[in-house]
């Protein structure tokens, strides 16, 4: 009787489905044994009948694009709907990527973090997981999530038991509950101040969520209505590939499924790799970027936090034969501001440019996630070792590592040979966020993402860049609808909205121009205030070079114009349409204004009344190529066309002379311009340094470590990464031992 019950209890084992746990342990072994995704050597099902295959494949892919066409149309915000801030997938059991709709794809690198933190603490055998069940995450040290503001809905897809996919949405919010209102809690100090946080969580059953997580909806944001209907189409979205997903198994079978979603990763793994070894030149790709955090003087409450904060973002891109490895060790360390991020932060921006690079002729899968080694050091900015760090504005740095990585590539693209391939790549975006209170006692948060959506395209090595069509983060470039993001604040309108002229980094190419916007503040109610939080500062490039001698992007900036008489410029026929206009007007008396503001780092909140103004610009990009080799008839067509309005800065720039005629047409004058370019070219080599002896200048400063607080510890947390240290005491001829000391700060 033992025998038969001990057999029993064995078959009973045997048709257990595996737990979450054991399926990605043996997804690891298989994968670290074998150097192939779950073990898959050989591509049986798509060599042995590849029609079947890609039929497969096509099922599953045409579902999340259904998915995403369908959903943001039956209940979204205008984020979602207009912005198209939104995204869906299917990943495997252990949460690699399937397949996944148009929108921000770099989201697909983490989705394994939410599931292995489920299977981690025994979500499936504590609680149980069904088919159709509603996880929401927004937490980044436990879900991967980029920022708050960002929300994931996870549906399990389950046979017999068993989990056999998931269904995952996608979107940006527009208001997520943080003290600073808006998508990114731009002055949040730690986690507990980055809005509605949530560790994977159910919310709902059967694909219906729970009646107390409206609740949360309306009680944790200010944007309850606008996130309710995001929560439904994530929801909406997610329903209709699980329903695909069941249809496909039942067509195709369960042991054709298992199979063909391996194959399908591995297959894609082998194409980003071989992309990788026909593009790239081995080597190690340096780069360095740099982001204030301007706290001093606006951090009353937490005393820790009253500082001011220069984040080194250093980035190495390291081609290999598996792929690639971005080395990020040499980052300043975590800090007490709302700029850190968590590895799954840190993969979605840097995998922005990794999939647009390498997936482009391939299935966007996990398989771009084999192909990419990462080192996030322990302790640095990247990963800290404090898990109540906040991450609710990480976008602003974490960009400028893609834009490293990205611009590395066009690098080794342009080395290669390939000319259409090779561009500027910025990441220079602004957004503005607040909430408000109408008359009648309504509450109310917004973002508005239009410069989020659209910024200019860097210099191409053969030709300018051109604006709005460039978003590194989406293929769907669009600003949106003005009439959109006016009904989302109600007392804001737009006087104007337009390309900035002379706003874009200048070279022999130039960069594709940024954008500005003037909105005008009508019968506030309560109240309104707002904030902006943006990529790239005025203070700092967004990142650290030019291709090839060209200047970067200008910084983002704004300005708040309070107290104003355009109640009166308005009566006779004018208002400023961007930020130079609101500047010239302002210098000719035309509007006046009792408090002017330009901020060029990080706004606190700002509140506005009736005629105030708050003028906007971002998005502009970088230039290819020494500025005095551009085509002295482009320069006079940007003259002449107002892209380039100051004629001495241009002349100063490109070495042109031009003349206007008695129409007020620039005409060049060639002689005087090659003559121009010459003595300019002179003047340079008269001014210049050899390296040794500006090597020789400013190594007693580093010794001394005479460096303003900011700059000094910088430098002070990222010489405790070994690998910076070697390379810093290496070039200044340092002793092996050499470390700035950290000053204490005033708390």
């Amino acid at each position: 009787m033992a025998t038969i019950a001990r057999e029993v209890v064995d078959k009973q084992r045997q048709l257990k489905p595996p737990t979450l746990k054991a399926m990605i342990a043996e997804r690891d072994r298989l994968t670290a044994e074998t150097g192939h995704y779950c073990g898959v050597t050989e591509l049986t099902l798509r060599d042995s009948d590849p029609i079947k295959y890609e039929r497969f494949y096509a099922k599953l892919h045409a579902a999340v694009l259904a998915a995403r066409e369908s959903a943001r149309f039956v209940a979204a915000s205008p984020g979602s709907r207009e912005m198209g801030e939104c995204l869906w997938g299917i990943a495997t059991p252990e949460g690699d990527t399937l397949a996944v709709s148009l929108g921000f794809l770099s989201h697909t690198v983490i989705f394994p973090t939410s599931i292995r933190y489920m299977a981690d603490n025994d979500y499936d055998v504590n609680d149980g997981i069904e088919d159709g069940d509603v996880f929401a995450v927004s937490d980044g040290l436990t879900g991967g999530v980029p920022h708050p503001g960002d929300f994931y809905s996870f549906v399990p897809i389950c046979v017999d038991g068993e989990v056999v996919a998931w269904a995952i949405g996608i979107n940006h919010l527009m208001e997520n509950g943080a003290p600073v209102a808006g998508s990114w809690a731009t002055f949040s100090v730690d986690t507990f101040m980055d809005g509605l946080v949530c560790p994977p969580m159910r919310t709902g059953r059967k694909l219906k969520q729970e009646s107390w997580w409206r609740a949360i909806w309306e009680r944790r944001t200010r944007a309850a209505t606008m996130n309710i209907l995001d929560d439904k189409m994530r929801l909406a979205g997610c329903a209709m590939i699980h329903a695909a997903t069941h249809a496909l198994i039942e067509e195709f079978g369960m042991d054709y499924y298992k199979r063909a979603i391996r194959e399908v990763i591995e297959e894609s793994r082998r194409m980003v790799v071989d992309n990788m070894r026909s593009t790239l030149v081995p080597g190690t790709y340096n780069g360095c970027a740099f982001r204030l955090v301007k706290y001093k003087g606006l951090q009353n409450v937490w005393s820790h936090a009253d500082k001011n904060t220069l984040i080194h973002v250093r980035g190495s891109l390291e081609p290999n034969e598996n792929g690639v490895l971005l080395d990020a060790e040499g980052s300043s360390k975590w800090g007490y501001h709302s700029y850190n991020a968590t590895p799954g932060g840190v993969d979605c921006a840097v995998f922005l440019g990794m999939i647009n690079s390498f997936s482009h002729n391939t299935k966007v899968t996990a398989g771009i996630d084999l192909a990419v080694q990462r080192n996030y050091p322990r302790g640095s900015i990247y990963n800290p070792d404090n898990e109540y760090t906040s991450n609710a504005n990480l976008w602003a740095q974490t960009v400028a590592l893609n834009s490293l990585c990205f611009g590395a590539v066009s690098r080794a693209m342009f080395s290669r040979g390939y000319l259409e391939e090779a561009f500027t790549v910025d990441g220079n975006w602004g957004a503005f966020q607040g909430a408000g209170t109408t008359a009648d006692g309504t509450n109310y948060g917004f973002t508005n993402f239009e410069w989020l959506g659209g910024t200019g395209r860097g210099a191409w090595c053969y030709k300018d860049g051109e604006p709005l069509v460039w978003a590194a983060w989406s293929q769907m470039a669009t600003i949106g609808d003005a009439e959109e993001f006016e009904s989302t604040v109600p007392p804001l309108f737009y006087l104007g909205r337009k390309l900035l002229p002379g706003y874009f980094g200048y070279g022999k190419y130039r960069g594709g121009p940024g954008n500005s916007a003037v909105h005008w503040c009508v019968e506030p109610g309560r109240h309104v205030a707002l904030t902006r939080p943006n990529g790239g500062l005025s203070c700092t490039p967004s990142v650290g070079i030019g291709m090839s001698g060209a200047y970067p992007g200008p910084g983002s900036f704004m300005i708040s114009a309070r107290g104003t008489n355009l109640d009166k410029l308005i009566e006779q026929g004018e208002t400023p349409r961007d930020a130079r206009e609101l500047l010239e007007m302002i210098d000719d008396e035309k509007l006046a204004v009792k408090k002017l503001e330009i901020w060029k780092t990080d706004c606190p909140e700002l509140a506005l009344k009736d005629n105030d103004l708050f003028v906007d610009a971002a998005g502009s990009s970088g230039g290819w190529g020494d500025p005095l080799d551009r085509d002295p008839a482009a320069v006079v067509a940007d003259l002449n066309d107002g892209m380039c309005p100051n004629y001495a800065f241009v002349s100063d720039m490109h070495g042109v002379i031009a003349t206007q005629d008695a129409d007020g047409i620039w005409v060049l004058d060639a002689a005087a311009t090659t003559a121009r370019r010459e003595a300019l070219r002179a003047a340079r080599l008269a001014e210049s340094v050899p390296v040794a002896d500006w090597w020789q200048d400013e190594r007693p400063r580093v010794v001394a470590q005479d460096f303003v607080p900011e700059v000094r510890e910088m430098y002070a947390q990222s010489l405790t990464f070994d690998k910076f240290q070697r390379e810093f005491a290496g070039f200044w001829q340092l002793p092996g031992d050499f470390a700035f000391a950290e000053e204490a700060t005033d708390e």
